[in-house]
């Protein structure tokens, strides 16, 4: 691979063709989530209901103090006749004694998520107060939920290539990475869920740190730096990864001003970033403290749920230690990371084949990428090498942290994670990684083409990959595209 020809100044001008080309391709993510997002129908088996319910309660200016609530009223009314139950079986016949009955049950149900983090509930309840200004109700109002993914995820493809197009060395891969991202199989840009927004948010953060690192920012710059560090984590709470990153860089910069002996000209920035960092999550755990009784506020739910925390001692008693427990953690987190966890007629839709290739080609461009980096150190672009062990390092985090989990609870009586299978498989937990992953599956995969005759088959290698991943997502979409209970159906 070549040096890479930017600088940290700014970016480059793009031809034409290629962004236009990038264009068509946010366009073509923009469509893709569009059409699914219209094609299954409310409300599927990863707690949609519980996170409609709470944008809903942020659209009307609520937000929870208690760490469990009842089911809004008027979310209720909203879901009971819109909701299907085909992706556990077959659908109800929505008879008036089922209406009434599911109602009087949905009501004393406590949503289990009223703890989440505040982020995405904020903006989405925006979205949803804007829709019911519009006039919007019932199932449109949840179709129109929904579809703030199609914006937030065509913008997540176009900041990867800008991403791509300031730091990646090879204009192949520029293209490569808004490329696999915007046919990403993972459903979680299917759903009303938390987890839509991590992508995004997490990329804004990790590629705003990698800028701080590279050069010389303002302190406006930093200041909002730290803002997309702070509602990174505020998204997710597994997306806690971003905070060593920004730790790192943070001192980085500091062990920079002292060697320049300049460290009074990089104060205001650096207490910019501090203090955008620190002031919103100090503020919400303290809330969550005051409020709950925990920083994290999930304990209620938890409890709920059955599970305790071990011992210290009985955290490593565990199965992820022998090779058949370690292996299936992997195995299964992969397969979970690239295509989700929707089930329909309570089966996983799922491909075997395809979640084989997910789970080797992963293990394998990784690999490559990793030994490349060790190998190839002194002729790497120092940025280039900087970008990739920052992906490496978060991704890693994002790993440990599930397996840590993992160990760390007693799942009691809970069907997932349960004392049969004990461990957090959950890939869109850490949906935030999802760029810094496939910067190092591009990588990968160019530097083992590089050794074959297919070294400037970048593009046509990753649009077969794109190809046969969206095929068999077609394929095993087709049954939910034909039921009658979703938006082409709705009255």
């Amino acid at each position: 691979m070549g040096a890479n020809p930017m600088t940290t100044d700014g970016i480059s001008p793009a031809p034409t063709r290629e962004r236009l080309l990038v264009a068509a391709i946010c366009l073509a993510a923009a469509f893709r989530v569009f059409m699914f997002c219209a094609a299954f129908p409310f409300f599927n088996n990863v707690d949609e209901t519980s996170h409609f319910d709470l944008v809903y309660k942020y659209s009307r200016g609520h937000l929870p103090a208690a760490p469990l609530e009842k089911l809004d009223p008027q979310v209720v009314d909203i879901v009971v006749p819109n909701a299907t139950g085909e992706y556990y079986g077959r659908p109800q016949d929505r008879s008036a004694q089922w209406l009434t009955e599911s109602a009087a049950f949905l009501r004393n149900q406590d949503n289990r998520e009223t703890w989440a983090w505040p982020t995405y509930y904020l903006l989405a309840g925006l979205w949803c107060w804007l829709g019911r200004l519009l006039g919007l109700t019932g199932g449109h109002l949840l179709y129109w939920i929904r579809f703030l993914n199609v914006p937030i995820v065509a913008a997540f493809v176009w900041l990867s290539y800008i991403f791509s197009r300031k730091l990646l060395p090879d204009g192949r891969q520029r293209i490569a990475v808004p490329l696999i991202i915007a046919f990403f199989p993972q459903d979680i840009f299917f759903s009303i869920t938390s987890d839509v927004l991590s992508p995004l948010m997490f990329a804004a953060a990790f590629f705003m740190l990698l800028e701080i690192c590279f050069g010389e920012k303002s302190w406006r710059y930093h200041l909002l730096a730290g803002l997309a560090v702070a509602a990174t984590f505020l998204t997710k709470v597994s997306n806690i990864t971003i905070l060593p990153l920004a730790a790192a860089v943070f001192l980085i910069k500091i062990k920079q001003a002292v060697s320049q002996k300049q460290l009074k000209h990089y104060i205001p920035s650096l207490a910019a970033f501090a203090v955008t960092v620190t002031i919103p999550v100090a503020l919400w755990l303290g809330r969550n403290y005051i409020l709950f009784g925990d920083l994290v506020g999930a304990a209620k739910s938890m409890q709920l749920r059955t599970w305790t925390k071990k011992p210290f001692s009985e955290m490593f008693n565990h199965p992820i230690f022998t090779p058949s427990g370690l292996f299936f953690f992997l195995a299964d987190l992969t397969k979970t990371f690239w295509r989700g966890e929707f089930i329909w007629r309570s089966k996983r839709m799922a491909c075997p084949l395809m979640d084989w290739f997910y789970c080797v080609s992963s293990a394998v461009f990784l690999l490559a990428s990793l030994l490349g980096v060790i190998i190839n150190k002194p002729k790497m672009d120092k940025h280039y090498r900087f970008a990739l062990g920052a992906a490496l390092f978060v991704v890693t985090l994002s790993v440990v942290l599930l397996a840590v989990l993992s160990m760390r609870y007693d799942f009691g009586q809970c069907f997932y994670p349960s004392r049969a299978q004990p461990y957090f498989t959950s890939g869109r937990l850490i949906a935030g990684a999802i760029l810094p992953f496939l910067l190092l599956y591009i990588d990968g995969l160019q530097r083992i083409l590089a050794k074959t005759y297919l070294a400037s088959r970048l593009l046509i290698t990753v649009g077969v990959i794109v190809a046969a991943v969206t095929v068999c997502e077609i394929i095993l979409t087709l049954p939910v595209f034909a039921s009658t209970y979703n938006l082409f159906h709705l009255k």
